[in-house]
C-alpha cells in the first residue's frame, strides 16, 4: 500500500503507507511522554524543557518516517521526444537603429542567435525538439532573416503554429520580437488555445524620435460645403516643443487642407480633424501626412503618411416629387437640386383637379378637360373626371401618366418622395398603402411639405400616410390661432450636420436669428413618440414642430410645417443661397439610407478582406440570381476577378475574400446584368492596406500586450540576459511527453544523521546545563 504527496512536478511516495496512522499515533504518545517527563522537573527552565523536549520528538519523528519508506518521484522531459517552436521576428521594424549605439533590432537579434558552444540553443536543443521560424505577414519555415517583411502578424503566426503541431507534443513557444505586433487585437481571442508562450523583447535602451499617423478614419457626410470629414490621430516621441504640420490630400493630387500643432509634451497625441471636399466621387483614396516643421532626424519616415478611403455613394438618385399645384417651393426645390449632378428630381404637378361626372357637360360632345381645347390630340386628353398633370424630367413617355404610380414597380425605383400641398384624397386607399410599403419595407424616405391641403388641413389623420409621419396630425390651437412664426433649431438639431449650414454654433444662431418670419405655419401639437424635433416655430410663448424626422420601418419620413418656405429665399441673396443649401442638405439626408438596387462593402478580416455584394430585385427584396460580376484593382493598376459564393444564412449576400495584402489603394466594383424591366447596376466600394504604416506604428514595445500574452498562456516575458536561466527553468515546466524517475530518501545517510543529531542535541543540551 502506497500513499503521495504532489509538490509541483515532484512526489512524495510511502512506499510502507500502512504505518501512516500507527505512526501519528505513536508521535502523540510520544509527546504526551515527554511532555509529563519534562514537567515534572520543574528545576529546569521552560525554554529549556521545550528545546529538549522537542528535539528528542524530532528524533522519533525522523525514525518513524524512515519506517514508511519515502521516495522522491520526479517527472521530468524526455529528451529529443517534445517539439519547441523558435519564432523570429522577420518584419521592417527589426532594421530601426537604437540612437545609443546605432544597432538596430535585428543586430541585436543576430547577436542572440550566433551559435556558441553551450549557449542556450544548444541547451534548449538537447533538451527539446528545437523547430525554428521566422514571421511577418505569415509564418515561414527556415527561411534566412532579411528583416523585409511589410508586417509582425504575431497572432497569425501563432495560429499557424497551432495548426501545424496539431497532435504533436508542443511544449512551448519563444518568441523573439521587438514587441510591437501588428494584430495585438487578435491575440486576445486565441490564448487559451496556445502552449506557454514566452516572448523576448528586444527593445531599444533609447527612446527614438519619430512623428506618426497612428490613425486615420473618412466618412461622408451631408455637408454640402465638407462632404467628407477626416479624423485622424497623430502620435509623436520626443517632439517636446516642436511644431508639426499635418495635410490632407487626394492620392496623388493637390492638398485639401492643412493644419498645425505645436507639442507641448514629449510623448503626446494630437487628434485633428479635417472637412474636405475632393473633387473625384464615388470612392476616393485621400492620404493624411505629417512632417515637423523644422528639420528633424527621426527614426523613420514610413508611418508619416496613411492612406483613407472615403466611400460615398455617387449616385444617380432619382427623387419624386409630387405637388398638388403649381407653387414657388417646387421652383426653388428644382433650381436648388440642380446644382447636385447626383439627384435627379421628376415631378408631376397637378394643374386641374378632376371633377364630378354630372360637371362634365361643355359645349355639346365634349368630354375632355377644357385645358386642352383647341389641341389636335383631344381624344387621348385627359377627362373632366380625371386630374391633369404636368410631369417633368421622366424617363420615359408613358412614366407617370396617371399621375401617382399604383404598382410598386412604379414607385419603387425612385430613392425618396416629397409630396407638396396635396389632399389625402389624392390618393386612394391602395396608393396610401403602398406609399407605407414604400417606406417600410423598401426603405425610401417621404418628406411632407406644409401646404393649404397639407397635414393637418389634408386629411392625413388616421390615414396609412398619417400613421407613419413623425407629427401628431390633431390642431395644436383653435383655426383663429396665430399662423406665424419664428424658424429655429432645436438642441438635438444643432447637432444634426444636415440640419446646420454653418461651422460655430455663434454663427448658426446668427443666421437663425437674420431670418425671416414665416406667415403661413401649421402648428401641430407634438412629434411622435421616437421621433426627433429638428426645428420648431416660435411664436410668443407658444411653440410647435416645423422640422422633425422619425425613423419608419426599413426608411425614413420628414415633415416641414410651413407653407411658405420661399418666403426665405425672397429675402436676399444670402439668405437665398442658404435656402438652395438646405434643399440640397435635407435632400442629402432623405437619400442617405436608402438601399440601393446593388451594394457591395470590403470588411477586413484575418485573412484579407471579405467582399460583400447585395442585390435588391425589382420589388426590392434580397435577390438569389442576377449574374454579380466582381473585380479588384490592385495598387499595380491590374484587375483581378473573384468568384463570390453566397452567404449560407443570408439570402441574397454574396461573399468572396481578397488575400492580396501588398500595401495600396484597393477598388472593387460589382456589375449586375440587366433583368426583365431593370438595366445593369453597378457599385463600387474600396480600401487600404496600410501594412508599413502599421508596421511602424508603435516604436515602443507594447509590453502590456506581451505580458497579457505570456500570463495567459503559462509563460512569462524575457530578457536577452536571462536565456541561460530560462533554459534551466524548463525543467519545471509541465510537458506532453515526460518520464519518470524515482530516488527512495531513507536510503540517504543525511536523513538519519538528522534523527540522531537530535537525539545527541537533546543529551547534549541536557549535559551542558548539568541535568543529566
Amino acid at each position: 500500500m502506497t500513499g503521495a504527496l504532489v509538490i509541483a512536478n515532484m512526489r512524495i511516495v510511502w512506499t510502507e503507507s500502512g504505518w501512516i496512522a500507527p505512526g501519528i499515533i505513536a508521535l502523540v504518545v510520544i509527546a504526551a511522554f515527554l511532555l509529563l517527563s519534562y514537567r515534572n522537573k520543574p528545576w529546569i527552565p521552560l525554554r529549556i524543557r521545550f528545546l529538549a523536549g522537542g528535539l528528542k520528538w524530532l528524533g522519533f519523528a525522523l525514525l518513524l518516517f524512515f519506517l514508511l519508506r519515502p521516495e522522491i518521484v520526479r517527472t521530468h522531459n524526455r529528451p529529443g521526444t517534445n517539439h519547441w517552436a523558435l519564432l523570429l521576428d522577420n518584419s521592417r521594424s527589426m532594421t530601426l537603429q537604437d540612437q545609443a549605439d546605432d544597432k538596430s533590432r535585428g543586430d541585436r537579434m543576430n547577436a542572440l542567435l550566433e551559435p556558441k558552444p553551450e549557449n542556450w540553443q544548444e541547451k534548449l536543443g538537447k533538451a527539446f525538439i528545437l523547430d525554428r521560424f521566422s514571421f511577418d505577414q505569415r509564418l515561414h519555415h527556415r527561411t534566412p532573416l532579411d528583416f523585409a517583411g511589410d508586417a509582425s502578424a504575431l497572432a497569425r503566426s501563432l495560429g499557424e503554429v497551432k495548426d501545424r503541431y496539431q497532435g504533436r507534443p508542443l511544449a512551448g513557444i519563444l518568441v523573439v520580437t521587438d514587441g510591437s505586433p501588428t494584430d495585438t487585437a487578435a491575440l486576445e481571442g486565441m490564448k487559451e488555445s496556445l502552449p506557454p508562450v514566452f516572448p523576448l523583447v528586444i527593445a531599444p535602451e533609447k527612446p527614438l524620435l519619430d512623428l506618426s499617423v497612428a490613425s486615420a478614419t473618412a466618412r461622408a457626410t451631408l455637408f454640402e460645403d465638407a462632404p467628407i470629414i477626416v479624423d485622424a490621430s497623430i502620435s509623436a516621441l520626443g517632439l517636446l516643443g516642436k511644431t508639426v504640420i499635418a495635410t490632407v490630400s487626394e492620392h496623388g493630387g493637390k492638398v485639401l487642407e492643412e493644419q498645425r500643432h505645436d507639442f507641448t509634451e514629449d510623448q503626446g497625441t494630437w487628434n485633428p480633424r479635417f472637412q474636405v471636399r475632393p473633387e473625384a466621387t464615388g470612392t476616393t483614396f485621400l492620404e493624411v501626412e505629417v512632417k515637423p516643421a523644422d528639420t528633424l532626424q527621426e527614426a523613420t519616415l514610413e508611418n508619416n503618411r496613411r492612406m483613407v478611403a472615403a466611400n460615398r455613394d455617387s449616385g444617380p438618385y432619382r427623387v419624386l416629387y409630387i405637388g398638388g399645384r403649381p407653387n414657388f417651393e417646387h421652383k426653388f426645390l428644382q433650381r436648388a437640386l440642380e446644382e447636385d449632378p447626383d439627384v435627379s428630381l421628376t415631378s408631376v404637378i397637378r394643374v386641374a383637379r378632376r371633377e364630378p361626372k354630372f360637371q362634365m357637360k361643355s359645349r355639346e360632345g365634349e368630354t375632355s378637360n377644357p385645358l386642352y381645347r383647341g389641341f389636335a390630340d383631344q381624344e387621348n386628353a385627359e377627362r373632366f373626371d380625371e386630374a391633369v398633370f404636368l410631369r417633368l424630367n421622366t424617363k420615359e413617355s408613358d412614366e407617370l401618366d396617371k399621375g401617382f404610380p399604383k404598382t410598386p414597380g412604379g414607385l419603387f425605383p425612385f430613392d425618396a418622395v416629397i409630396l407638396d400641398d396635396v389632399e389625402a384624397e389624392f390618393f386612394t386607399r391602395d396608393q396610401q398603402r403602398l406609399l407605407q410599403r414604400y417606406v417600410s419595407e423598401r426603405g425610401g424616405s417621404v418628406l411632407m411639405l406644409g401646404g393649404m391641403e397639407s397635414l393637418d388641413a389634408g386629411g392625413y389623420k388616421d390615414t396609412a400616410i398619417g400613421e407613419m409621419l413623425p407629427v401628431y396630425l390633431d390642431p395644436a390651437t383653435p383655426a383663429d390661432g396665430p399662423s406665424s412664426g419664428r424658424f429655429s433649431l432645436t438642441r438635438e438639431g444643432l447637432l444634426e450636420p444636415w440640419a446646420r449650414l454653418r461651422k460655430t454654433e455663434a454663427e448658426e444662431d446668427r443666421r437663425l436669428r437674420e431670418m425671416p418670419e414665416f406667415q403661413n405655419i401649421h402648428r401641430l401639437p407634438s412629434i411622435r413618440p421616437g421621433a426627433m424635433e429638428v426645428g420648431k416655430f416660435e411664436s410668443g410663448d407658444a411653440s410647435s414642430p416645423a422640422l422633425a424626422v422619425r425613423r419608419y420601418g426599413r426608411g425614413h419620413t420628414a415633415v416641414i410645417a410651413a407653407t411658405d418656405l420661399w418666403r426665405w429665399g425672397l429675402h436676399d441673396a444670402s439668405s437665398h443661397a442658404d435656402m438652395d443649401k438646405t434643399w440640397r442638405q435635407l435632400t442629402r439626408w432623405l437619400l442617405s439610407d436608402v438601399p440601393r438596387p446593388l451594394a457591395v462593402k470590403a470588411e477586413n478580416s484575418s485573412n484579407g478582406h471579405l467582399v460583400t455584394t447585395r442585390l435588391l430585385g425589382e420589388d426590392f427584396q434580397p435577390s438569389e440570381s442576377g449574374g454579380i460580376a466582381l473585380r479588384v484593382r490592385r495598387p499595380d493598376d491590374t484587375w483581378t476577378s473573384l468568384s463570390p459564393r453566397p452567404n449560407a444564412e443570408t439570402p441574397g449576400l454574396l461573399e468572396s475574400l481578397h488575400t492580396d495584402t501588398a500595401p495600396g489603394p484597393y477598388l472593387a466594383e460589382a456589375t449586375s446584368r440587366a433583368a426583365g424591366t431593370r438595366p445593369a447596376q453597378s457599385a463600387s466600394t474600396g480600401w487600404v492596406v496600410n501594412a508599413l504604416q502599421d508596421e511602424y506604428l508603435a516604436l515602443k514595445p507594447d509590453m502590456d500586450a506581451m505580458n497579457r500574452l505570456a500570463s495567459a498562456t503559462g509563460g512569462r516575458v524575457l530578457s536577452p540576459g536571462g536565456l541561460d536561466e530560462f533554459v534551466r527553468s524548463l525543467d519545471d515546466l509541465p510537458v506532453p511527453i515526460t518520464e519518470t524517475r524515482s530516488e527512495p530518501l531513507w536510503h540517504s545517510p543525511w536523513w538519519l544523521a538528522a534523527a540522531l543529531g537530535c537525539f545527541i542535541g537533546e543529551w547534549a543540551l541536557r549535559r551542558w546545563k548539568k541535568l543529566a
